[in-house]
């Protein structure tokens, strides 16, 4: 019996110690980790608020495996504090003020279950569900940022879009005649412009000339070319008739009947002639 109640000790003290060696902080995120109470605490009643979009002013513990809204009840009250939220179904959250009443949304937002008790929610994908813990008796604030701070940083802006408009309504005339368009610049492109379609033109009128001068010299020389082949394909003997008459003067000299009636004789009497049958 005395082994048996010296097991039992030790091992409520080897969980009471892994307990409290998670209670750690991380600098890095700043959360501080207390997936578990360390002690149980007499409880009142939790009251709902509703699904939040911001955690903002309550204090992120962790996550846990076993979470559930019993669960993160003891770790606000083991902290001494007055609201607890859920988160992802695993996380809990404590801090002294509910969330802005600005921020709060629809409770369908947060219908993700508890990791330790399914028929229970824990808050939604970056949506918080918010409790009170029953930790104090006395009615809890609504969390809201500093209005004068805000109203500071409006003015700011403000004034900061005001002289941005009257920087804007006010340009300076140098950099107006300065970006402007060069006018002479652009002369000088449209005379540059003229000047080298005119010469375009006139090259390809002096090439079409060309061209057409060869074609004419080409046709004539092919022409000339058959004429001597034909003037010199042609053989002439010593009784050919071809030579012009034209080009005998002698010839011009003389009667077109030449030869057909002669000068000297009588044709007034008629005469017999007879020919053989």
């Amino acid at each position: 019996m005395f082994t048996s109640k010296a097991l039992s000790v030790l091992v409520a003290a080897s969980v009471f110690s892994m307990a409290s060696a998670q209670i750690t902080t991380s600098a890095s995120s700043s959360i501080v980790l207390i997936p578990t109470p360390t002690s149980q605490r007499p409880a009142s009643a939790i009251t709902s608020i509703g699904c939040f979009k911001t955690s903002v002013p309550l204090e992120d513990h962790g996550p846990w495996r076993f979470q559930s809204e019993g669960n993160c009840q003891q770790i606000c009250l083991q902290l001494g504090k007055n609201v607890m939220g859920l988160s992802e179904g695993t996380n809990c959250w404590c801090g002294d003020q509910i969330p802005p009443k600005s921020a709060k949304v629809a409770n369908s937002s947060c219908e993700t279950t508890c990791s330790g008790i399914d028929t229970d929610f824990c808050g939604g994908a970056d949506h918080y569900w918010v409790d009170l813990t029953g930790f104090t008796r006395n009615k809890v604030e609504f969390y809201e940022p500093d209005s004068s701070s805000a109203s500071s940083r409006v003015a700011k802006q403000t004034s900061e879009a005001v002289e941005t408009a009257v920087v804007t309504e006010t340009p300076d005339p140098k950099s107006d005649k300065s970006s402007g368009p060069n006018k002479v610049g652009i002369a000088v492109g449209v005379v540059v412009g003229v000047l080298a379609l005119a010469a375009i033109i006139g090259g390809v009128l002096l090439f079409l000339r060309h061209k057409r001068r060869r074609e004419v010299e080409e046709e004539y020389r092919r022409q000339a070319a058959v004429n001597s082949f034909v003037s010199g394909g042609k053989l002439h003997t010593s009784n050919s008739s071809m030579t012009d008459s034209r080009l005998d003067p002698e010839f011009m000299n003389r009667r077109q009947s030449n030869g057909s009636i002669a000068d000297n004789e009588d044709y007034s009497r008629r005469i017999l002639k007879v020919t053989n049958v």
